[in-house]
Formats: C-alpha cells, structure tokens, sequence
C-alpha cells in the first residue's frame, strides 16, 4: 500500500492522517474517467424509431413513406449533449417529428456505420436528412465545411424544413414553413 510522506501531506495541507487519506481519495476521483453508456434514444426526450442500422431505416423510411432524419451521437460527446437539450426544450421540433421517421444512433457501431453515401464524416454529432424513397438527402448545413453537422434544433428544423419545401410538402408540420 502506497502512502505519500507526511511532507507532501503537509504541503497539501493535511493536517493528520485523516485529512490525508480525504485528500488522496478527492484527488483519485477527480483524476478519473467515468463514461456512462447510455441506451439509444436517451438523453433525448423523445420517442425513437426502434430501428437503428441503416438499411432497417431506409426500409422504415419507404414502408411509411416518411422522410427520416437521424442523430448520430456519443455519450461522451459535449456538442451532441448541447444538441439533445436544445431539441429536448424545443416543442415545435418534436410536433415536426410525427411526420417523419427519426432516428437516434448512439454509440461506436452505429456511429461508424452511419455516413453519407461515399464520405467520411468524422466528427460529431452528425444529423442526416432522408427523402421518403431512403436516399440521403443535400442539406447546406449552417457551417458548409461540416456537412452533417447541425449544433442546434433551430438548424435542425431549417433543414427539415428545407427537405420538405423540396418535396413539395411546406414546412414539415408544426408551425409556419421557411
């Protein structure tokens, strides 16, 4: 068992051995990584789509004949933690989700499994747009160097909005069109 001198201690600014051992187990914690796996769809007030690899989607997508968008996210992810609050406090994005099949893939697998046709987005979190036939569909993200990624709802909502107007079918549902 490892215990440092009573100098170090005293440097630290413990005063006995009880204070020490306090001050060990505070800096043994702080140093630590703890990652929380999460289930899909969590973190996220929001009902999911149950399926998650790509070709399940795309064949929900064309069954329903729904447009679909999907969140692709860590856990660990700051911007994809920022994203899912700004989409959970915003209620006109979830009353657009009833008309369209979404999808949150969280995790190494699935993250690695979702890029758009030929490319390798490497950042995250990434939101892809779907047409109703399961093709990816070009939305000019709000940073063009970043093609898939859209840090907000309100980004979110203005590419739905933009795959909707290019289907012929306004603004997607709740509340007034681009």
């Amino acid at each position: 068992f490892f215990f440092p001198g009573k100098h170090f201690m005293r440097y630290l600014g413990a005063t006995n051995w009880m204070n020490s051992l306090l001050i060990l187990l505070l800096v043994a914690i702080s140093t630590c990584n703890v990652y929380v796996l999460s289930a899909p769809g969590e973190d996220f007030d929001y009902e999911f789509s149950k399926v998650q690899t790509m070709a399940d989607v795309r064949a929900e997508i064309k069954e329903t004949g729904k447009p679909g968008v999907v969140f692709v996210t860590q856990p660990w992810c700051g911007a994809c933690k920022g994203l899912k609050g700004s989409v959970n406090a915003d209620a006109e994005i979830k009353s657009m989700f009833d008309n369209w099949v979404v999808v949150h893939a969280a995790g190494d697998e699935l993250s690695a499994e979702w890029h758009a046709d030929g490319e390798t987005d490497g950042y995250i979190p990434r939101v892809y747009f779907l047409t109703p036939d399961g093709e990816f569909a070009k939305v000019e993200a709000p940073n063009p160097q970043y093609a898939y990624f859209f840090p907000s709802a309100g980004a979110v909502k203005e590419g739905m909005r933009k795959v909707q107007d290019n289907l012929g079918g306004g603004g997607g549902g709740g509340g007034a069109g681009s």
